[in-house]
Formats: structure tokens, sequence, C-alpha cells
């Protein structure tokens, strides 16, 4: 889960299906061999930083993409993923059930692919909103068929959820990420829908969105 923006544009480029491209996302062991990546995130000014949780991320990203929090992640479209089936995995308590009355020190093996799961399944819900045309005024995405109107909507994702714009490499990264969308398939459509998906689900599984 610790990661920067570009990983997932690395893990997007070998595909852009959005399960493998979530998944080749995940975390890396370390390997004595390579060298170290330089530092691309800002450092924090905060002497030590922590996981936001299930409900806080939750009320984030519902805030963030306008979305009613039982909107942002349901799994058999009923139970959400942060309040009822992935509250342990995600740092909360589950007394009731299964007795456990204090969260984890540290994040599990699943916490990764399912912050990803809850972020995949509200970024897109978004896309699909602001791009199929049934809103009057979409909150992110618009007119991504144009290089200003991605560059626009890209303004808008970073100024909400990070406070800051895109660096210049960041905007290289989303640009590679639209040509390779836009070359591996026929619906254009489809494939913008899926690049803004991508491109949210990158900003927010960031470690300046999940951490404080």
């Amino acid at each position: 889960m610790h990661r920067d923006l570009s990983t997932l544009f690395l893990a997007a480029a070998r595909s852009l299906s959005l399960v493998f491209a979530v998944s080749a996302a995940s975390c890396a062991g370390d390997d004595p061999e390579r060298e170290p990546a330089p530092a691309t995130q800002h450092a924090s000014r905060h002497a030590r930083v922590h996981f936001k949780g299930g409900t806080r991320l939750r009320n984030d990203l519902a805030q963030l993409l306008q979305l009613d929090p039982e909107e942002v992640c349901n799994e058999f479209g009923t139970m959400s993923c942060s309040e009822s089936v992935h509250t342990v995995a995600l740092g909360g308590l589950d007394p009731y059930r299964n007795q456990i009355f204090k969260s984890s020190p540290t994040t599990g093996l699943s916490t990764t692919l399912i912050v990803e799961r809850m972020a995949l399944q509200a970024c897109r819900r978004r896309a699909e909103r602001d791009m199929a045309g049934g809103e009057a005024n979409p909150l992110i995405w618009r007119d991504v068929a144009t290089s200003q109107g991605r560059a626009a909507s890209l303004d808008a994702l970073y100024a909400s959820a990070l406070g800051r714009p895109p660096a210049a490499r960041e905007r290289d990264g989303f640009e590679s990420l639209y040509a390779q969308a836009l070359g591996e398939g026929p619906d254009v459509a489809e494939a913008e829908t899926g690049w803004a998906t991508l491109s949210c689900l990158a900003v927010v599984t960031s470690t300046e969105f999940l951490f404080y």
C-alpha cells in the first residue's frame, strides 16, 4: 500500500484490464540486488504517518467523489466493505462477532487489496456518472477527449484529493496511460472511462491520500 503514483502507471502499461492493473500494482518484495528507487513523494511534515482506516477512507472517498457513503464499496451489492465485511482488515474493531477489541498496529496482507477494491468501485462510479452525459455539471471528468480537458480534469482531481496540482512527470504518466487506453480497445467511450477510473485510482491509492 506504500507506493507513489508512478507505480500504477507501470502496472497499467502492462495491461489496461482493471483487475490486472490493480493486482500488478500491489506490494513488491525487497530485492537486495536492486538499486533503491528514488524518492518520488513529498516528505511528510509529521514525525509519524497513520493509515486512515476503513471508515475515514470511505468517508473521504464519498466526499471527494460526491457519492453516498453506502455507494463507495459494497460486497454482493448490500454489505459495506469498510463497515461490515472488511472492518478488521482495515484497522477497525469487531467486538461482538469476533471478540476483537483492539485494532492491529500494522496493516494486514489483505489491506492493500481491500483499499484498492474500495477505491476502484468508487472511482468507477464517478467516472461513469461524469462521462455518461447524465449529469448537467460533471464533478471531475469532462471533455477528456482533448488534452486541455484531461488537464483540467486532473487539476480538479488533484486539488480536491491532494490539495496540489499534478507534477509534470505525473501529467506525462496520465497522458501515456490515456494513449495506452485508446490503443487497447475499439470502444473509445469505454477506453476513456477506463482511463478516468485508473487515473482516479492512482491518486486515491497513493501514500499522500491514504495516510495522514
